[in-house]
């Protein structure tokens, strides 16, 4: 009889911690399900943002620094965005935007060189953010077009 007892108390310990392990895994999945999802939504953000800062006015693009890890800022003030040269995160979340030249060939396609289209830029948006093993991050890149000239 005391021999059955401690077998059964040894299934259910064994059942009720595999229980747990899977939960605490649930839970560990679902906290990084969330954080990809939140850097998913910053990088859209800081694409349409970027949208709207070149629709204000593209030569706030081009007099940009190519290359240079620039910071998206709101004013709610006169709500507007802003690039920045001054490091924000939000919720632990760094998003940067860098620009480069876009090169035409001759058949006027994008290409690696060739003739620089001053009308033209790349547009890499990053999002980093700390996880369990270092830094987690996603990036997005585009071709911003001078539209409006």
């Amino acid at each position: 009889m005391l021999i059955e007892v401690l077998v059964a108390c040894s299934i259910i310990s064994i059942v009720t911690f595999g229980v747990f392990s899977a939960a605490q895994r649930g839970i560990q999945l679902s906290q990084l399900a969330l954080r990809e999802t939140q850097a998913s939504f910053l990088l859209e953000e800081g694409v349409e943002s970027v949208k709207t800062i070149r629709d204000t006015s593209w030569t706030t693009i081009s007099n940009l620094t190519l290359g240079v890890a620039y910071y998206l800022s709101f004013n709610t003030t006169n709500n507007t965005w802003s690039l920045e040269i001054t490091p924000n995160t939000t919720d632990n979340f760094t998003r940067t935007v860098v620009f480069s030249d876009v090169y035409r060939n001759s058949n006027d396609d994008i290409a690696s060189s060739g003739t620089l289209d001053v009308r033209t830029k790349k547009v890499s948006v990053n999002v980093a953010w700390p996880s369990s093993s270092g830094t987690a991050s996603k990036t997005l890149s585009f071709y911003l077009a001078d539209i409006f000239n």
